[in-house]
């Protein structure tokens, strides 16, 4: 009964992440695209929080077993900025920087809402739900930062990369592009096995966290008081 109703809160992050915060990170690199002149995020309807505008079948299926997921490429027409490598740096910025700045509310709120009450069970539920949440903010902005294709990451070392890469990425870019989705797959699943311990992902999440924790001001214990609820309530049951 216990592991079954910790599936069902991680179920409930998962779905909190599929349903509002992919989107808003989707929504916020469209809203700074539109901003730097390229409307073309905005025409194919991804300037809007409705996640079926932002999500594929495989990507939701991916986040609800496993914890991770895609959404759909973004279409852009760089023609449009001004400032080519500042305006793509920024564009290519919003999506994790909003990660990130999920990260630091839904941190802050889950502690703020359970800290006055850590007797509360329906209080640690929230706190776990959100801070599960936050956490996979986290792991995505991180990723999103990576230099492999296509992530945002990439398209900045692209935009700043010396000019004889630019010419072997342009000539070898649909092998380049094939191959790097089995790198992620590799990333991901290897900071699954492990949770977090061995990968490169994990590394750069601790390196992000121990930044960011310093902007969590509402924290809570979670590896005492909570497991200490769900031992009272599933040993009465």
């Amino acid at each position: 009964m216990d592991n079954l109703f910790r599936l069902f809160l991680t179920l409930i992050s998962r779905a909190l992440m599929l349903t509002v915060l992919m989107p808003a990170s989707c929504c916020a690199k469209a809203l700074v695209s539109k901003l730097l002149g390229d409307d073309t995020p905005e025409r194919d309807g991804r300037l809007s929080m409705d996640f079926r505008k932002h999500t594929d079948r495989n990507g939701i299926f991916m986040m609800l077993l496993l914890g991770f997921g895609w959404g759909k490429e973004m279409n852009s027409d760089v023609s449009k900025v001004k400032r080519m490598k500042l305006d793509i740096t920024l564009i290519s910025l919003a999506a994790p920087a909003a990660y990130f700045l999920m990260y630091f509310i839904l941190y802050n709120i889950s502690g703020l809402i359970y800290s006055p009450v850590p007797q509360s069970f329906i209080a640690a539920c929230i706190y776990k739900i959100l801070r599960k949440a936050g956490y996979t903010c986290l792991c995505f902005g991180v990723i999103d930062l990576l230099p492999i294709p296509p992530l945002g990451g990439f398209q900045i070392f692209y935009q700043f990369s010396w000019p004889k890469f630019r010419r072997w990425y342009f000539t070898n870019y649909r092998k380049i592009n094939y191959w790097s989705v089995y790198v992620l797959y590799a990333i991901f699943l290897m900071h699954i096995i492990t949770d977090g311990e061995f990968s490169i992902l994990g590394l750069f999440v601790r390196i992000w966290s121990m930044l960011l924790d310093h902007l969590v001001f509402f924290d809570a214990d979670w590896a005492n008081v909570p497991e200490k609820i769900y031992d009272i309530i599933f040993k009465r049951w």
